[in-house]
């Protein structure tokens, strides 16, 4: 399959490989805004590493599992509803195997990436001590708004400690 790099050529390719698919109109509505909402995040994401890119084919080369699996631990720690954040990894499973049967990548970036269970979208999941320390701001008589930053904040916190064990533990 020989698909251009021009971002739009490359959108309607890969929206026609989901017509073709099988994919409904209202369900490929979706599927470009959760395209659209991975690449902004992408972009802003290698930008911080430097990298200036405005367009969807400009970010392919940054995307891999790990960036894949980051995109997700975002969504969770924003409390993005759990069948948003499933039908977006739908999403990117599809764009995986476009970009593998267009041989764009020679990889499935989305590889061991499973969807999320109701379980995994509640706040308090992360760490048990997070539920005790919501409970004495509330006791406390905190604000809904200050609680909820706050243990954003921690949740941010534990779960950036956990993707990056190996470059803060001690040898």
């Amino acid at each position: 399959m020989d698909i251009s790099l021009n971002s739009d050529k490359f959108l309607k390719s890969f929206f026609e490989y989901l017509r073709k698919g099988g994919i409904s109109s209202n369900t490929l509505k979706f599927y470009k805004s959760d395209l659209s909402h991975f690449s902004g995040w992408v972009m802003f994401k290698v930008r911080t590493w430097g990298i200036f890119a405005e367009t969807v084919t400009e970010i392919i080369p940054f995307i891999n599992n790990k960036l894949a699996q980051e995109y997700r631990h975002f969504l969770v720690q924003n409390q993005v509803p759990f069948k948003t954040i499933n039908r977006r990894l739908s999403t990117l499973r599809h764009l995986a195997r476009f970009l593998l049967l267009s041989q764009i990548v020679n990889f499935d970036f989305m590889n061991g990436i499973s969807n999320i269970s109701t379980v995994t979208n509640n706040s308090t999941s992360i760490h048990p001590l997070l539920a005790e320390f919501e409970k004495k701001l509330e006791a406390e008589k905190v604000s809904k708004n200050t609680v909820k930053n706050y243990v954003s904040d921690i949740r941010h916190f534990i779960t950036w400690l956990e993707s990056n064990k190996s470059a803060v533990a001690p040898n």
